[in-house]
This record gives structure tokens, C-alpha cells and sequence, in this order.
């Protein structure tokens, strides 16, 4: 049976950690300091949803018998890319494994396939701030509508990836296997939101009258990544988003109602299965 893409990174992502911990306990603090920011690419290329666009670089680089490097990382000095692509030849001529040989070409390919698409300071802003950065949209759609065409109309779009409908996240997917695709409500801020509002909203809250008088101050004050702003008299939690070069408005009182009633429903469902499972248990 093949081994699709996302088996194949989900078993880098494991050997990553597997190096991390053991620099980690031996004190290497360069070497930790690397396979962090090798993670980092490979979620940089998850969230962009470019899996698929790596898959169809990959097939054509890993059958060299001496991994590819690409020029274009000596164009990049005082980033990260360079040495994190020799600690990966290095890893991979001292491991002995097939299988974790393997997965270490998986990574030189993704650095390879970043560097090569013309990616690299793109990424490298996305590891060294992505603290500041909310979740990562690739998209904005102004209705369902808007969205839904664009997802039936697109050979092959991006997977998985974030977009906003409106100022709401959804998550959007496509399986080139079997090419079959879709999209749903997700919630990825809400729980910061939550963390935020514990203790109440932050005084000297910027106050407008309308929308469009907070989105033309957000443009001049982007939040870092959020921030609270009043409206009309009512507390809405901006979201930043620097790829699409907006901020969504989320209404403060009803995403945290929202949330706590999708909360519940989890709950709910997680207790019905704990439930099903000790009755088929018992029989």
C-alpha cells in the first residue's frame, strides 16, 4: 500500500522530535536551535497548504543517489537555512536506518523545495515571528458563496489550509487521492479570546462609530496579532492578518457564547462515547 504525503510528514515530524529531544539532553543548544527551525519550515509549508505542490518536488528529487542542494540557500546568508541543510547532511550520513534516511531526505527536499520556489524569506518571517502572527488564513471570501465557488473551481487548490468566510475561520481540505474536497467552521481564535476576556476587557479600549472607521485605524495600527476595539458601544476582538492585509472583526459577546456552546457539544459527545464504550465493554 503507498504511503501518501501526509503518513510520510507525519513520520518526519516524529523523527524531528526524536532529534530534538536527544540535542535537548546532551545540551546542544545549536543543534536544538536548528531542528526547531526545521519544524517550523515544515509547518510553514502545512499551513500555506502547499503539501501537495512539496509531493510533486519530492518525487522528482529523492531518487538522487547524493541529495540536491539548492543554490539559491548561499543567496540567503544570516538565516538559518543554510546550517539547518548541513545538520541534515550530517544526519544523514551518520544514520544508519533506511527507513530514518529516508525521512531525513523528506527534509532536505522541503528546504529544498522552499529555497527553490522562492520562498525562503517568506518562511524565515513566518519562523522568527510567529508569535505575532494569529493562525493563518491563505484566503478571504466575502460570503459562503464567494467560498464555495472557489473551492468547486480550482483543479487543485491548497490543502489543508484556513480561510476566512466573512470573519470566520473555516478550515478548508482536499484529498488529491481521491479528489474529493470540503470545508468547515473551524475555531482557532476563540480560545484565545477566551484567555484574553478571563480577567475583562482591557481599559482605553479604542472606541469608532461604525466599522469602516475601525478597519481604516486597524490599517495604520495593525494589532500584533490582536487587539479589542469598540463599535457602535460594543467590544469586538480584532484579529490581524498580515498575508491577506485585513483584520477580521469577531463581536466579543457572541464568538464567547459560540464558544462555550461548541465547547458543551464536545463535551457532551466525548461523554456519550465514553458511555457507548464502558456499555460494549460490559457485554
Amino acid at each position: 500500500m503507498q504511503v501518501t504525503i501526509h503518513e510520510q510528514l507525519a513520520d518526519v515530524v516524529l523523527f524531528m522530535g526524536t532529534r530534538l529531544r536527544a540535542a535537548e539532553a546532551k545540551g546542544w543548544h545549536e543543534e536544538v536551535k536548528l531542528w526547531r527551525y526545521v519544524r517550523m519550515l515544515d509547518d510553514f509549508v502545512r499551513v500555506t497548504g502547499q503539501v501537495y505542490r512539496f509531493e510533486d518536488s519530492l518525487k522528482r528529487e529523492l531518487p538522487a543517489e547524493r541529495p540536491f542542494v539548492s543554490t539559491r540557500l548561499g543567496k540567503h546568508e544570516g538565516t538559518l537555512a543554510q546550517p539547518a541543510m548541513q545538520l541534515l547532511l550530517e544526519t544523514l550520513d551518520e544514520t544508519p536506518e533506511p527507513e530514518h534516511k529516508q525521512q531525513v531526505r523528506v527534509l532536505i527536499a522541503l528546504i529544498n523545495f522552499i529555497a527553490e520556489t522562492g520562498q525562503l524569506d517568506e518562511a524565515d518571517g513566518f519562523v522568527v515571528n510567529r508569535l505575532d502572527y494569529a493562525p493563518v488564513a491563505i484566503a478571504h471570501f466575502a460570503n459562503h458563496e464567494e467560498a464555495q465557488a472557489w473551492m468547486e473551481s480550482v483543479a487543485e487548490p491548497p490543502s489543508p489550509v484556513r480561510i476566512l468566510v466573512g470573519d470566520e475561520y473555516y478550515q478548508f481540505w482536499y484529498m488529491r487521492e481521491a479528489n474529493t474536497r470540503g470545508m468547515y467552521r473551524d475555531h482557532p481564535i476563540e480560545p484565545v479570546l477566551e484567555s484574553l476576556t478571563a480577567r475583562g476587557i482591557p481599559l482605553g479600549t479604542p472606541s469608532f462609530a461604525t466599522r469602516a472607521e475601525a478597519e481604516a485605524w486597524l490599517m495604520s495600527h495593525p494589532a500584533h496579532p490582536y487587539s479589542f476595539v469598540a463599535i457602535a458601544g460594543e467590544h469586538f476582538f480584532a484579529v490581524h492578518h498580515p498575508r491577506l492585509k485585513r483584520h477580521s472583526l469577531h463581536h466579543v459577546a457572541s464568538a464567547l457564547e459560540a464558544w462555550g456552546e461548541r465547547k458543551r457539544a464536545v463535551e457532551l459527545d466525548t461523554a456519550l462515547e465514553t458511555e457507548d464504550s464502558s456499555d460494549g465493554a460490559g457485554e
